[in-house]
């Protein structure tokens, strides 16, 4: 009972201190599978130079010593980073069944044009600048239990991103679905929606907020799973300590198996020792609690509990790597004295290096506490990690190479899955809006249970139009 209220405590503290100034921008994603950084910028001087499109400036000349007498003011407005915690649904990068191969290249320096006159245009719509992308394919899959199948991949996606000097607002509306021709019976559909807006109220502090849902598909057994989100945030830079902090809601409903829908609260706040040096460490805790609408199909028992985290991490920001790398512990208490406590060392990581102007490295994983039915389980603690590089052959050609890993643990039974992934493909653009490619996948999955052990691979030749 005392632990279920020191838990309980915290969370009411997290959300205390989280609900005046907000919350920090959620979901991704840009997680869009795209990589995310924090990048710190350097402080500049209160006396700015006003520059006109001539290149002069109208500022007065500095003399010696105004420098010093000058206050500095606050660091501009970054880039928002994500509210990851482990009781959020993981972001669709991660998740996704669909596999996907996608150009990661630096544009920079003698390959800068050679690579624009491939990159699509997109529509100007007053403020807004909108891309659209559609991609079709057919490919072939080989799964050890199941058999042989044939089938057709489609996927479409269609962005809007505000242009405006301050402020800003981003939209984003994507789909897949592959069915089977012949062999295996299965459909599956996957999907995302997010609308998201930045509010600069000062070059140093912003209101964010995001709406999203997104629908994931599962062949494995979890079953068509659809989420709901929200977020809140306030961020602040200055000086030598940037400040952010962030309340998120999701909302999660599953078709297959009821008793797995759930409601999660939960928020974070982060602080960060912002010098403008290379390296930035930085310290993160949060607080979050999870009710479900009814008791679990397995044992009867309700999976409702409270949790906190924290970890501590760096930053890294540099003009060849970004991104950032966190370590920490978790926990979710169960309000059923009979189901085990969920904890585990949790970790985080978001990084990209430009190895050079043809190569690219990136690295993202985290944790998660996933919900469950089975009998006695109190919850999966999932942790996922992926490594993918990208090579360019040519202005218009590239390869792409990557590996993943998934650890699930399933906290008061004697259960684990192991899932490694291999992902290669090839990709040659023909003009800006055409593109060709060849991608396959190969998924090995190691199970304590009996009987749970398979492995899966595909290879699919794409078609993909992009605006």
């Amino acid at each position: 009972m005392h632990r279920r209220q020191t838990a309980l405590a915290l969370t009411m503290a997290s959300a205390f201190v989280a609900a005046p100034s907000f919350a920090q921008d959620a979901e991704d994603a840009t997680a869009v599978p795209a990589l995310r950084a924090t990048i710190a910028t350097p402080a500049v001087a209160a006396v700015d130079p006003l520059i006109d499109e001539a290149g002069k400036t109208d500022a007065p000349k500095l003399e010696p010593g105004d420098a010093e007498a000058a206050a500095v003011t606050l660091r501009p407005s970054l880039t928002s980073a994500d509210l990851r915690t482990v009781v959020r649904p993981m972001p669709p990068s991660q998740s996704a069944k669909l596999p996907s191969v996608v150009p990661s290249l630096p544009a920079v320096t003698r390959e800068a044009d050679a690579r624009a006159e491939y990159e699509p245009i997109g529509l100007r719509l007053g403020g807004f600048v909108v891309n659209a992308a559609t991609s079709s394919g057919l490919g072939l899959r080989h799964h050890s239990t199941e058999g042989n199948e044939t089938f057709v991949r489609s996927t479409g996606e269609v962005t809007a991103r505000s242009d405006w000097e301050s402020n800003s607002l981003e939209m984003r509306l994507g789909g897949a679905y592959r069915r089977s021709l012949s062999g295996i019976d299965e459909a599956l559909p996957e999907g995302d929606a997010r609308l998201a807006g930045r509010f600069d109220l000062t070059d140093a502090d912003r209101l964010t907020a995001s709406a999203g849902w997104t629908l994931r598909d599962d062949s494995a057994g979890d079953g068509k799973e659809n989420t709901f989100s929200g977020t809140l945030g306030y961020e602040r830079f200055g000086g030598y300590v940037g400040l952010r902090t962030g309340l998120g809601v999701d909302r999660t409903v599953n078709d297959t198996d009821p008793t797995l829908d759930n409601t999660a609260l939960s928020s974070s706040l982060r602080l960060s020792l912002d010098s403008g040096a290379i390296l930035q460490p930085f310290v993160e805790i949060g607080a979050f609690g999870r009710s479900f609408d009814r008791p679990a199909a397995g044992d009867g028992l309700s999976r409702s509990g409270v949790g906190g985290e924290a970890k501590a991490g760096v930053a890294v920001a540099r003009d060849a790597i970004t991104g950032e790398i966190a370590l920490g512990y978790g926990y979710e208490r169960l309000n059923e004295d009979s189901l085990a406590d969920i904890s585990g060392l949790i970790g985080s990581a978001s990084l990209a290096w430009d190895a050079s102007e043809l190569l690219r490295l990136t690295a993202i994983a985290s944790t998660s506490f996933k919900p469950t039915s089975a009998a006695a389980a109190s919850g999966v603690i999932t942790r996922n990690g992926e490594v993918t590089v990208t090579y360019a052959l040519a202005p218009n050609a590239f390869v792409v190479a990557g590996g993943a890993l998934t650890l699930e643990d399933y906290a008061g039974i004697d259960r684990e899955v192991t899932t490694t992934t291999l992902k290669a493909g090839v990709g040659y653009k023909l003009n800006p809006s055409v593109e060709l490619g060849l991608d396959g996948e190969h998924k090995i999955v190691r199970s304590s249970e009996a009987g749970g052990d398979y492995t899966d691979s595909s290879i699919t030749a794409t078609l993909t139009l992009r605006r």
